[in-house]
């Protein structure tokens, strides 16, 4: 939770969204609302990612139902930064399609900063499409 909120905090300071004295407090907010139950909260699911037996990032998604069909949002997709790059994150993408079809789930959404060029080339190759677009004049 505090690894999840500490990054998301940076990402915003990063993409010019919040300054960085006020990242903390207002990720905290973020999260506070997100997770009013904390990892407990309904519908809200972290999954650990496993390496040879060693926990090396989690999967955090939030299932809900809209229409009266369930769908779903990955809020984080966190490795490890020593063991990045050997596959691990399309490996737990794969495994996420899976669950996801288990369960009826039928589609799933995620965001990701712009200036995070890795992870949108890599769900670009998994089939995510861009639905969105923020763009942003500075003054």
């Amino acid at each position: 939770y505090e690894v999840s909120l500490k990054e998301f905090a940076d990402e915003q300071v990063k993409s010019g969204s919040w300054s960085v004295e006020e990242a903390d407090e207002r990720g905290r907010a973020y999260f506070k609302k997100l997770l009013p139950d904390g990892l407990h909260t309904e519908g809200h699911k972290i999954f650990n990612v496993f390496n040879e037996g060693e926990k090396v990032g989690i999967l955090w998604l939030h299932v809900f139902e809209k229409d009266h069909v369930l769908k779903s949002f990955i809020y984080d997709i966190k490795i490890d930064e020593s063991e990045r790059g050997k596959g691990l994150g399309k490996m737990t993408m794969q495994a996420l399609d899976e669950y996801c079809k288990e369960h009826d789930i039928k589609s799933i959404r995620l965001h990701v900063f712009g200036h995070n060029q890795i992870a949108y080339e890599l769900y670009k190759k998994m089939g995510f499409e861009t639905t969105n677009y923020y763009m942003e004049k500075a003054l």
